[in-house]
């Protein structure tokens, strides 16, 4: 369990950098002509979620079942990629 989790720790972190990255081009400056406000709460909470969630699985580690904290530690991944794929489903 703790390479599962040493390996969930760095997708989140770089699934993270890479939202905060990308975050001018997505969000396009809020203020002026980009995305409503809805679609930027949703981003900087998936950033949020991006590196809270390591913080959260390890101190649990100890405390629950590896399972949950397998699956707190690997919910950006699939959080991701949930989205992506139901992205056609909105466009």
């Amino acid at each position: 369990m703790l390479s599962a989790l040493i390996i969930a720790t760095v997708l989140d972190l770089g699934l993270g950098l890479l939202l905060a990255s990308v975050s001018g081009f997505v969000l396009q400056g809020i203020n002026n002509t980009g995305p409503v406000m809805p679609n930027a709460i949703v981003f900087i909470l998936m950033i949020a979620l991006c590196f809270g969630a390591p913080i959260a699985a390890w101190p649990l580690r100890g405390r629950i079942g590896s399972a949950s904290v397998l699956a707190v530690a690997f919910s950006p991944p699939i959080v991701f990629g949930a989205a992506l794929l139901a992205e056609p489903l909105f466009v």
